[in-house]
């Protein structure tokens, strides 16, 4: 660009057309009254000297060469980094780096044994031991039931603050003098939880149950009742159902009959949570029924190396077409979207018609605004060329630029960026999407493609048709000199459009850096998507070079560029080439990984765990043990004991068994977890502003700083059973939420948690790390408590 624009802005502007006079075809002197910007353009070459368009082809032809071997060197680039990731020893200890997800199974593979069997050739010694298989089930029941239960949770949880911020405010009022002494000593209480092997039968659960709800609609010795009025209290309109549970009554369900009851609100929530916890711990236990949970046609299957993993990605796996096919690497846990395990290659068909329909309607309903603005960009023309907007020729001309440049700019920016791509995330998912980074790279997609028509093609079509229908009807005799004259005149807006988006990249950028925590990763799959659709770029450049080319009128009103049309014509052919043959020859380089990295990838991890168990076992650290030749230095644990791919003998065979070890390694964790975080949680005097705040932040830092991050701070056992876990719908292995309510001064809270107990281990309270200020706003000191202990793991696995 920087050698361009000196050789093009001259040949254009020198000797052109300006406000120069010609003559017309009947003889009479016009004047050509290009003005502005458009004097150092394609349209101001003077017909007389055409063969000044020979110097745009041969800028042409140097731009095309040189962005062609750009994009060649960015791709080749981006392999190297690439692989120089995926193969460092870091991401190799993760358990995505040696899964991978396959889908479209056919029944007859959709168990552990038969998956094991047909990929075991991947592993030495085909050891089915080194594999790990989880098929996945529709847990359709089981998650609806968690998310009534949650949403429960939240309600009960904003019903009892609502209860002890009244009573805060009343019990400050008051004036009673609190034991600041003894608010510093207690941390809380927390309702027992009880561990699994507690369980009761599920008709005496129901009953406890019902007996705690009619002990909590007639209790009056609650706390809160010596501060406020039974009426304060949220009321339910309760009838009973033909389960015999009370349900709230609904006047859009008028025609339900039954024994109906008021009840408050607060012990009809409770009750309802503690029976979705009693159901759902009897359908944790039953994972592998296969009535109540079909299996679907996905499994993740994990290597005990990630060249194997590389390699059943990369094979066919089955002799039938579509079937066991797509498969997906680098398939990280908290980014697999549940919902589209089960998705078929014909239901993949049928959904991408639906989207392609769905943005199809997005494109014709952007259309209108997006013409609208585009024309808006030509205000000053239009005022000339269109009589009924004569009276914008009285406005002054910095207002017409502005409204015409950076305000139309603005405002198509805003259209386009606020809803479009939560848009076409949507649109992501209908396709099928299986994970959140393949998401990623299909909204990328779906939105550039959205960008490129109605960006650059609908906005260059509206801002020249508009100026150019109403001067086509006054003489159509001479319509290519006036596409030729004119449709040059819309790279102006982009101009426009450009320095916005720049100057708003720069704020961006420095939040997405420094600010943002990017969740999703697809290793650099959307550089490399965004590199390739450069293409689109350089194929319209040459399809409209090929048409201006055309378009150029002599002085004898006949093609004077036709030789350089013929000549753009060869340059695209050659371009499709070369787009063809460079993605057929680098794209297996940056979807899987060569045998030929293998051997120094694992080098590298070799010495990174030698210099990690040196830096452990220093010699300063032998003089301090005495140097005793009975001392024995334990050896750092090899790759696949690290992931817990070897942890123990036993394989677990059963996912109710495998959910089931890993909630109670979670609980284990969560005890020891909790410890920590108690040992540094003190409640603080209320000090002044900035000051408590950064006090606070300070004690909430260090809390977060007790859990986990990563696998090597779990024990084995721990290790193993999250790993075994991994790929396991989360609903499988989520423990029953804790309904958290801070610490109130008149010790209404405590009293929640003592009520609470009543409904035994269905119902878990906890006051711990949360606090009720004096203005009634809420201060943590910790993370919630039923948060996962292992939550951090998530971006490690």
């Amino acid at each position: 660009m920087a050698v361009l624009v000196p050789v093009l802005l001259p040949i254009n502007y020198n000797k052109g057309k300006g406000n120069n006079y010609h003559s017309s075809e009947n003889g009479d002197r016009v004047q050509w009254n290009v003005a502005g910007l458009d004097t150092l353009s394609w349209q101001n070459v003077d017909p007389a000297r055409t063969n000044r368009y020979w110097a745009h082809l041969i800028c042409a032809i140097t731009v095309v060469s040189w962005s062609l071997y750009r994009m060649y060197r960015e791709k080749v680039n981006f392999i190297d980094v690439r692989q120089r990731f995926l193969t460092s020893p870091e991401h190799r200890l993760k358990a995505s780096a040696r899964t991978i997800l396959v889908t479209n199974i056919p029944n007859e593979y959709r168990s552990k044994e038969a998956l094991e069997a047909l990929y075991d050739v991947f592993v030495d010694n085909d050891d089915r031991s080194k594999l790990t298989v989880w098929v996945n089930r529709d847990y359709k029941t089981l998650k609806t039931l968690v998310a009534r239960r949650r949403g429960l949770c939240h309600a009960l949880e904003k019903e009892e603050l609502r209860i002890l911020r009244l009573v805060n405010k009343r019990y400050r009022k008051s004036g009673e003098v609190l034991n600041r002494h003894q608010s510093t000593e207690k941390f809380g209480q927390e309702s027992p939880v009880l561990d699994d092997e507690d369980n009761v039968h599920f008709e005496q659960a129901q009953h406890k149950i019902s007996n705690a709800f009619e002990k909590d609609c007639s209790e009056e010795k609650q706390l809160w009742h010596k501060y406020l009025k039974p009426s304060a209290a949220s009321q339910l309109s309760l009838v009973r159902s033909k389960d015999d549970e009370w349900q709230p009554a609904s006047l859009l369900k008028f025609w339900v009959f039954g024994e109906r009851r008021k009840a408050p609100k607060i012990a009809w929530l409770r009750t309802e949570i503690a029976r979705l916890n009693t159901r759902i711990d009897g359908l944790l236990v039953n994972l592998d029924d296969d009535e109540l949970y079909k299996k679907q046609n996905s499994a993740f299957i994990q290597f005990d190396r990630q060249m194997a993993a590389h390699m059943a990605c990369s094979l066919v796996s089955h002799n039938k077409a579509g079937r066991m096919s797509p498969r997906f690497l680098e398939v990280a846990p908290h980014e697999v979207i549940w919902a589209n395990m089960d998705v078929t290659s014909l239901g993949r068909l049928v959904r991408t018609c639906i989207a392609l329909v769905l943005f199809a309607a997005m494109l014709l309903l952007w259309a209108l605004p997006t013409t609208i603005l585009g024309s808006l960009s030509q205000l000053g023309s239009l005022s000339y060329s269109v009589s009924w907007l004569a009276w914008l020729r009285d406005w002054p001309d910095w207002i017409l630029g502005m409204v015409s440049g950076p305000l139309v700019s603005i405002l198509l920016a805003l259209l386009i960026q606020l809803v479009v791509p939560a848009l076409a995330r949507k649109l992501a998912v209908l396709v099928g999407a299986p994970t959140r980074s393949k998401r990623e790279v299909i909204t990328q997609d779906f939105y550039f493609t959205f960008l490129f028509i109605e960006l650059v093609l609908l906005t260059a079509v509206s801002s020249s048709v508009v100026k150019i229908v109403p001067l086509i009807i006054d003489n159509p005799v001479n319509i290519p000199t006036l596409l030729a004259t004119n449709i040059p005149t819309s790279a102006n807006y982009f101009f426009n459009y450009l320095i916005v988006q720049f100057l708003g990249f720069s704020a961006y950028r420095h939040n997405y850096y420094y600010v943002q925590r990017n969740k999703i990763d697809t290793h650099g799959l959307l550089f490399n998507n965004a590199i390739s659709q450069l293409f689109a770029g350089i194929y319209v450049m040459e399809i409209a070079l090929i048409g201006l080319f055309l378009l150029v009128r002599d002085l004898q009103n006949s093609v004077a560029c036709k030789s350089q049309a013929i000549i753009m014509i060869v340059v695209l052919i050659l371009t499709s080439a070369f787009h063809f043959v460079m993605d057929r020859h680098l794209r297996p380089l940056y979807e899987f990984l060569p045998v030929t990295v293998e051997d120094a990838a694992v080098d590298a991890e070799r010495r990174r765990f030698i210099t990690q168990e040196d830096a452990r076992f220093s010699p300063e650290d032998d003089q301090e043990r005495g140097n005793s030749d009975d001392t024995t230095i334990p050896k750092l644990s090899p790759p696949e004991t690290l992931d817990g791919t070897f942890e123990g003998n036993a394989r677990t065979r059963s996912t109710s068994m495998t959910a089931r070890n890993a909630r109670q390694a979670l609980s284990r964790l969560k005890k020891e977890t909790a410890a920590r975080v108690t040992d540094i949680q003190i409640h603080l005097p209320e000090l002044p502003g900035i000051s408590r705040r950064r006090e606070i932040a300070d004690q909430l830092s260090a809390a977060i700083a007790g859990y986990p991050d990563e696998l090597t701070d779990l024990a084995p056992e721990a290790r193993a059973a999250r790993l075994k876990a991994a790929f396991q719908d989360p609903v499988t292995r989520e423990s029953a939420p804790v309904i958290w309510i801070p610490q109130d001064p008149a010790g209404v809270s405590e009293d929640a948690v003592r009520q609470s107990k009543k409904y035994g281990r269905y119902l878990q309270y906890s006051n711990s790390g949360a606090y009720l200020t004096a203005t009634n706003k809420c201060e943590i000191t910790q993370p919630a408590p039923d948060t996962r202990p292992d939550w951090l793991l998530d971006w490690v696995l």
